[in-house]
């Protein structure tokens, strides 16, 4: 299994961060990984990075709930990025969120790879890679 080559976690809680970057790369499924505790500073560096395809990321797990600018509204803005992106950026939202409305919610960006609770498992990771 090739490693991805970036994950970028955008959470504001720094030791789900830590926990879920650990794992990450205990598994070695990725070269590198960014963190972002607001999601405006992930979508500023996406926005600033869009003729920079090393410098984007190939994953992007995504909690919903954070102060300044929380995941759904990281969600409407990368919609309105992501036609811009020189590739795919897959989207996992990682939530301790076991709201259904919040499942449906997120059913709605059809570009959301999955949707996924805290914390992550071994084999949740593992498939993230595939």
């Amino acid at each position: 299994m090739k490693p991805l080559r970036s994950i970028f976690i955008v959470d504001d809680d720094p030791i789900h961060q830590q926990i879920t970057e650990i794992m990450l790369q205990r598994l070695n499924i990725s070269e590198s990984v960014s963190r972002f505790s607001d999601a405006q500073d992930a979508l500023d560096y996406i926005s600033s990075n869009l003729h920079d395809p090393m410098a984007l990321p190939d994953l992007i797990l995504l909690d919903l709930n954070m102060p300044v600018m929380d995941g759904w509204e990281f969600l409407e803005a990368f919609a309105a990025v992501r036609d811009k992106l020189p590739g795919k950026i897959r989207v996992y939202v990682l939530t301790s969120s076991i709201d259904e409305k919040d499942r449906e919610r997120v059913n709605a960006f059809s570009f959301v790879d999955g949707y996924l609770t805290k914390p992550l498992s071994k084999d949740v990771i593992l498939q993230l890679a595939k």
